[in-house]
């Protein structure tokens, strides 16, 4: 068993705070579970209530006090606690696999040869929760040269509203605690409600991010052992998760939330419409894939209120080579020139897709709108269903207005020229879509190939194509349902 550490209970001060560590932790030993001779894990299983949340310190005392801080609010709040300690000296990831898009990756039950220790992590965060991940909160330090003045926090599951909810409760939790103190008064970034700087993309679409419901991974600024800062913010954090816990778990304020369906590769996020819209819906099939689309299909959501699927996982990571193209029942090795192979895998994803993508139509599928990206041209490519000539000619000079309107005159963002069937020919077309997948389930289609070198190039053409395409949407939808169906169900604006 691994030794309570000390410096909890120096950090950790109060009567209130002390039977909590009586209630929560005399009780709950920490074990241990050695991996070879290439680091350990040390970990407690979540109390009777708490099943499936975990506290995870991936880097244990590597980003400095990180397991000292996981412990504590272990102990606070009753989760489920997870430590990894010496495998980031040995260049072994913990919180994702090593990224691969091999046809046919060697397997091996090595984690030198793998080059990470995620199966072993994911396995043991498993037990610490009873069961399945409902969610994991990370704990990370910024480095020196890193951010200083903040706490960031990337995300999984979560909505806009309950990222602005979290990111009340944390600065009215701050406020209330340093109230009168010398101690920085440190903001909160918490996606999606706010870009951050730290890069966790392989963590979110391949990793602990991927495999919990919700996740919430927190990266502090480090403090000096000798300032109070220390322990001020680990009580302030300390209340926090207790928020976060009740705010995810229960939703005692009603937000909207993301309904999570996780799978064997990957998992599903279900958005429901804002304003109640029925009949469309907005997919990203490959959200880890084209690694931008989930992020842009969330925002366009939020924007739009239109619902949205998105697909995460199903990589040739995740799939052992393969793509799992889920938008229809087939499956491929990624560069290849063969075929698309038919598997019971690949059907069973697609049905699970389709399947959500007519629960957030929340009725007939009037148009239904996929988003993909592509490096190999600097055009919008529309494979379309449905649209007859006059309706692409509309959907292209609106595009070209809106485009126009909020790009101005920026010289360092491309203005990206569209091209859409059936007025103009395209080199992506979705066949294997339109002919055994879901463009042709609805009564309208449209299939957006966007150019990752020219609309996702840089942080501020992201946000600027997001703005785009959400605002094209707003006009083109209507217009598109209201031929289709001589009336709107819910509006856009």
């Amino acid at each position: 068993m691994i030794p309570f550490p000390s410096k909890v209970l120096a950090t950790l001060r109060g009567a209130t705070v002390l039977v909590l560590l009586s209630a929560c932790s005399l009780n709950r030993p920490i074990l241990r579970e050695d991996l070879k001779e290439l680091g350990h894990f040390g970990y407690r299983q979540a109390t009777q209530g708490l099943e499936g949340v975990v506290i995870g310190a991936p880097h244990g005392r590597v980003d400095p006090d990180s397991d000292i801080l996981a412990t504590a609010l272990s102990d606070r709040t009753g989760a489920g606690l997870v430590i990894a300690y010496g495998f980031k000296s040995k260049r072994l990831s913990v919180t994702q696999p090593i990224v691969s898009s091999r046809p046919y990756p060697a397997s091996s039950s090595s984690p030198l040869e793998r080059g990470s220790v995620f199966r072993d992590y994911k396995r043991i965060l498993r037990r610490a929760a009873r069961g399945r991940l409902s969610l994991y909160v990370g704990i990370h330090r910024s480095g020196e040269s890193e951010a200083s003045d903040r706490i960031e926090v990337a995300t999984s599951g979560l909505t806009f509203e309950e990222a602005g909810a979290l990111k009340e409760a944390y600065d009215q939790i701050r406020d209330q605690i340093i109230a009168g103190r010398e101690a920085p008064s440190l903001i909160m970034a918490i996606e999606p409600l706010d870009r951050i700087s730290w890069r966790v993309s392989g963590v979110k679409h391949h990793g602990v991010l991927l495999i919990a419901e919700k996740g919430v991974n927190i990266r502090l600024p480090q403090f000096s052992a000798s300032e109070p800062t220390e322990e001020l913010y680990t009580e302030i954090l300390s209340q926090w998760v207790d928020k976060v816990i009740t705010f995810l778990r229960e939703n005692p304020l009603r937000l909207p939330q993301i309904q999570v369906r996780l799978v064997d590769l990957g998992r599903f996020d279900l958005i429901e419409s804002r304003k109640q819209l029925s009949g469309v819906v907005i997919g990203a099939p490959h959200g880890s894939y084209d690694e931008y689309t989930a992020e842009m299909a969330k925002r366009v959501s939020y924007r739009t209120g239109i619902a949205a699927v998105i697909a995460k996982g199903f990589t040739p990571t995740e799939a052992g080579g393969w793509r799992i193209n889920v938008n229809r029942p087939t499956e491929k090795t990624p560069y290849s020139e063969g075929p698309e192979l038919h598997s019971q895998r690949a059907r069973e994803i697609y049905r699970a897709y389709r399947d959500l993508v007519f629960e957030a139509s929340n009725g007939d599928l009037n148009l239904y709108i996929d988003i993909h990206q592509y490096n190999t041209d600097s055009k919008i490519q529309v494979a379309t269903v449905g649209i007859s000539r006059k309706e692409a000619s509309i959907v292209k000079m609106l595009y070209q207005d809106i485009r126009g309107r909020i790009l101005g005159n920026q010289s360092d963002i491309p203005a990206v020229d569209l091209l859409i069937e059936p007025l103009e020919a395209i080199e992506i077309g979705a066949w294997a879509a339109k002919v055994e997948g879901i463009l042709r389930l609805a009564r309208k289609s449209m299939h957006f190939e966007l150019p990752s070198d020219q609309t996702f190039a840089t942080d501020e053409a992201k946000e600027k194509y997001t703005r785009i395409f959400a605002a094209l949407l707003k006009e083109a939808v209507p217009y598109l349902l209201s031929q289709e169906t001589g009336t709107i169900r819910g509006k856009l604006r």
